[in-house]
């Protein structure tokens, strides 16, 4: 058995998530010195960030293992050359959302279940991810044009489901989401609200009292699904989050996308 010297990346105490966020490495060198790479690296995927830029919070970076170029965890966040290659049979749209974007914001591909766009920005920049070639700029709702939203659901009383995705739903702020989950609960129709998020496995400090307050208040059957890739990436502090979100709001936290 081989074993690695693990330096732990500290993070100050008693950030917010949004501090958090705002402390995240975006330069590819900065990563790769901070984590006793080789330079070569950063040369390497320099065209990949590019064409995608690398977001990795400070939180997230601190349960990479250092000095170690093939830990999991890092290759699901440093930009690298194989990402510009050209595979036959590859797609950028691999979930045929395209032809399911009836109107700005919305992904409606069955039935009783509705998808909302409702950001296009993440916490952290998977290099895998089956979206980073949305048209984001298309479906960007403004706050003023979430009413069109709730008009497309009244038109559709068959949909029960609303799923709130990106992007990450949970990078806008409380209030905004206590907003848009009091407009969905006005429509009898809808019973359940899945939220698709990954910034609590990246910065497990987002799950707080503010959006526990308006989690617990809901009328709707509210389920939490956590993008959850690694076993690496459920430490202390995720682990402490999940029990704080279970025991306030019981949700079902599970791994996958809509």
């Amino acid at each position: 058995m081989q074993i690695f010297d693990v330096i732990p990346i500290h993070t100050k105490n008693n950030l917010s998530w949004s501090q958090h966020l705002s402390q995240a490495i975006t330069s590819l060198p900065e990563l790769v010195e901070h984590l006793g790479l080789p330079k070569s690296l950063a040369q390497q995927g320099a065209e990949a960030h590019q064409s995608f830029k690398l977001l990795v919070p400070r939180p997230y970076l601190s349960r990479i293992e250092y000095g170690n170029p093939n830990d999991p965890l890092l290759l699901q966040v440093l930009p690298s050359l194989s990402e510009m290659q050209k595979v036959v049979g590859y797609t950028k749209d691999p979930l045929e959302e395209a032809d399911h974007n009836p109107q700005k914001a919305i992904v409606h591909k069955y039935k009783r279940r509705l998808l909302v766009i409702t950001t296009g920005t993440c916490a952290v920049n998977c290099r895998y991810c089956f979206r980073r070639h949305f048209p984001y700029g298309e479906n960007q709702l403004a706050q003023a044009e979430w009413e069109s939203v709730i008009d497309y659901l009244k038109a559709h009383p068959d949909v029960n489901e609303v799923i709130l995705s990106g992007g990450d739903p949970l990078m806008m702020k409380d209030s905004l989401l206590a907003d848009k989950l009091h407009k969905l609960e006005a429509l009898p129709q809808i019973k359940r609200l899945r939220i698709h998020s990954r910034l609590p496995v990246v910065i497990p400090d987002r799950v707080c009292d503010d959006m526990l307050t308006w989690i617990t208040a809901s009328r709707l059957d509210i389920v939490m699904v956590w993008h959850i890739n690694h076993a690496n990436e459920v430490d202390a502090n995720l682990a402490q989050a999940a029990d704080k979100l279970k025991k306030r709001a019981s949700p079902c936290l599970t791994k996958g996308y809509y």
